[in-house]
């Protein structure tokens, strides 16, 4: 009998090869989701909970850690993603619709000295990223619902063997 692995390990979760059944993606997936959400709510409501002094001298650090683990765990959602498309037996680069959210997050990031808030530039990112966004959640619905292939493909092996 088969051993059945449901949360998939550090090795897996950062490698977008192979297959993984809607059980795996379904847990791995949206607890990044979760975990991301918790990030970014952290994140917002950081300063009201900290003194202006305190928040003065994590400012800069809280925002840069929580960029580089936004960025590792849109790497995962993508190799979750990737995986999962495998096992429909069809290609990875549907996931990077993945990074349709995440770009102008990183942008707005980047650029936020350069940019203007009275432009319209900061809410034009904003707007692409919860479109981008919503997408990707859409996408994640989708890949937690549908069945994948039966037996193997070109991915390799069916993940419930």
């Amino acid at each position: 009998m088969a051993k059945h692995h449901i949360l998939v390990g550090a090795n897996a979760l950062f490698s977008p090869y192979g297959r993984i059944n809607r059980l795996q993606f379904l847990l791995n997936f949206w607890a990044c989701v979760v975990v991301l959400w918790l990030i970014l709510q952290g994140v917002e409501f950081l300063p009201d909970a900290l003194s202006d002094d305190v928040m003065a001298m994590l400012d800069q650090p809280v925002t840069w850690l929580a960029m580089v683990l936004t960025v590792l765990l849109y790497y995962a959602m993508f190799c979750l993603m990737a995986k999962r498309l495998h096992d429909l037996s069809l290609t990875a680069w549907i996931a990077l619709v993945l990074f349709a959210g995440i770009t102008p997050i990183l942008i707005s990031f980047l650029g936020r000295d350069s940019i203007d808030p009275e432009e319209n530039l900061a809410g034009l990112l904003y707007m692409t990223s919860a479109l981008g966004n919503l997408l990707a959640l859409v996408l994640g619905v989708i890949l937690t619902v549908w069945p994948g292939q039966p037996g193997d493909n070109i991915y390799g092996p069916s993940p419930d063997a």
